[in-house]
């Protein structure tokens, strides 16, 4: 995943608070680079890279960190199901 803060990042703004431009390192221009690149050759993956399943990556991240997971085995299954309806 490309994870790049906005720290990495320098925004100049007009007389209008309005970003014009952006300022990065060159490591994170490769970064981003790899990613194209990454997306180019797998066109079907790059909904993955959107900004609504990244958020929906962060969340779950967040709820595991959190301990809000349920272990669901094939025994189980019926009753994880239950429990988030």
């Amino acid at each position: 995943m490309l994870n790049i803060q906005l720290s990495e990042a320098k925004i100049f703004y007009d007389q209008n608070k309005q970003a014009q431009e952006v300022l990065i390192s060159y490591d994170t221009f490769r970064r981003i680079e790899t990613l194209l690149d990454q997306l180019r050759q797998d066109p079907d993956q790059s909904y993955f890279w959107s900004e609504e399943w990244q958020n929906r990556i962060r969340k779950g991240e967040t709820d595991v960190q959190a301990g809000r997971t349920q272990r669901v085995t094939a025994g189980n299954v019926e009753k994880a199901l239950e429990s988030q309806g």
